[in-house]
C-alpha cells in the first residue's frame, strides 16, 4: 500500500515494492535552522525558505526556550513548516513524550530528534505522538559507510524523514551547526537506498549547496552556520543566496 509523507509543506508518495515508479523532477526544499529571533526567521521565510528551525537543546550555541520558539512560530506566514530540534537520548520515555507534547503545544509541525535516541525510544515516541506531528531523525555521517547506512535503514520505518549531518571525527561526536562537511558519496548511497525523504545537512553554504544537491539528490537541504553573520544571527545576503542556489537545481524523485 502507498504511504504518504508531509515534510516542509510538501507531500511525497512512495510506492513500496513497485518497480514501475514514475520519475519526476522536484526542486529541493530548504530549511533554515538555528533561528533565535523573529527578525531572522521572518527574513528567511520571505527569502523563500520552506521550513524554519529552532534549537531547543540546552548548552548549545543556538539554544532558545520554547516560549521564544512559540513567539517565532506565531510570527511566521502561513505554509511555512516549523521545526524544533531536540535531543532526548538522556530522557526516559515518559519524560521524552512529555517534552514532545510541550513542543506540539507551541505550534510545531516537525520535531527533529538530534541526539543519540535509540530506535526503541523513537519507536515508542512514534506510537504515542499525534500523527499531525512529523518526526525527523538525525543520522550522523562518519567515515564508516556501512554503519551510516545501517543506522539510516534502522530508523526509516518509524520516522517521516532522515536528516544526514556531519560527525566531527576525533571530537565529541557533536553534530549540527559545526560548519563541517562530510563525504557526500555516503549521503548519496543513503538517499538511493531509502524510500523515506532525506534531508542533507553538514557544512552547507551558498557556495557549496548546488554541488551537494546535484551529487546527493536529497529531498531537502538544511543550513545553520553557513548563513550566519555571527553565531545566533543570520546574514540576509547569505540566506537569499543559499535559497536561490538550492532552488536552482532540480533533482529526480520517484513517485
Amino acid at each position: 500500500m502507498p504511504y504518504q509523507h508531509y515534510i516542509f509543506s510538501a507531500q511525497l508518495y512512495n510506492h513500496q515494492g513497485n518497480p514501475n515508479q514514475m520519475i519526476v523532477n522536484q526542486i529541493p526544499k530548504v530549511k533554515i535552522c538555528g533561528n533565535t529571533t523573529i527578525e531572522d526567521a521572518l527574513m528567511a521565510a520571505y527569502a523563500g525558505a520552506d521550513a524554519i528551525g529552532v534549537i531547543n537543546v540546552a548548552n548549545t550555541k543556538r539554544y532558545i526556550d520554547l516560549e521564544t520558539a512559540k513567539q517565532i512560530f506565531q510570527a511566521l506566514p502561513i505554509f511555512i513548516s516549523k521545526v524544533v530540534v531536540v535531543a532526548l537520548d538522556t530522557m526516559p520515555v515518559d519524560a521524552a513524550y512529555n517534552q514532545l507534547k510541550s513542543i506540539e503545544r507551541i505550534g510545531a509541525d516537525c520535531i527533529q530528534l538530534h541526539g543519540e535516541e535509540s530506535k526503541e525510544l523513537v519507536t515508542e515516541l512514534r506510537k504515542r505522538t499525534n500523527s499531525r506531528i512529523r518526526l525527523i531523525k538525525k543520522v550522523g555521517v562518519s567515515t564508516d559507510e556501512r554503519e551510516c547506512l545501517e543506522n539510516a535503514l534502522a530508523y526509516e520505518p518509524v520516522v517521516d524523514a532522515i536528516l544526514l549531518d556531519t560527525v566531527v571525527v576525533g571530537g565529541t561526536g557533536e553534530t549540527g551547526g559545526t560548519g563541517k562537511e562530510h563525504d557526500w558519496r555516503i549521503s548519496k548511497q543513503i538517499v538511493e537506498r531509502l524510500k523515506t525523504p532525506v534531508i542533507l545537512a553538514g557544512g552547507l553554504n551558498p557556495d557549496t549547496v548546488t554541488q551537494a544537491i546535484a551529487q546527493v539528490k536529497p529531498f531537502a537541504v538544511d543550513v545553520s552556520s553557513g548563513v550566519e553573520r555571527e553565531i545566533r544571527r543570520k546574514d540576509e545576503f547569505k540566506v537569499k543566496r543559499f535559497v536561490a542556489a538550492a532552488k536552482s537545481v532540480k533533482t529526480s524523485s520517484r513517485i
